[in-house]
């Protein structure tokens, strides 16, 4: 979780750095479910995952598994501004 969380912050900072976009709500919400058919799915202020694409611990995940998160993490943040 450890890795998701500092995505989700890299991803915030880089939105406002780049392009001067803060996150425009109090709260944002990411849930993570075990047993769901797509990877992520995007909502204002809601980000549901599949935890096979937000958890991970160095004990048993890869250098990819991390990469895979981080991209996942983005992608689905970057869609608040789209």
């Amino acid at each position: 979780l450890d890795c998701a969380m500092e995505s989700l912050k890299e991803s915030m900072k880089w939105d406002e750095d780049v392009f001067g976009l803060e996150y425009d709500l109090d709260v944002y919400n990411i849930v993570a479910v075990g047993d769901f058919n797509m990877g992520a799915m995007e909502n204002k202020g809601l980000n549901v995952f599949n935890t096979a694409y937000i958890l991970a611990t160095p004990d048993t995940a890869t250098d990819g598994d991390f990469e895979r998160v981080k991209g996942v993490i983005a992608h689905e943040y970057f869609h608040n501004w789209t």
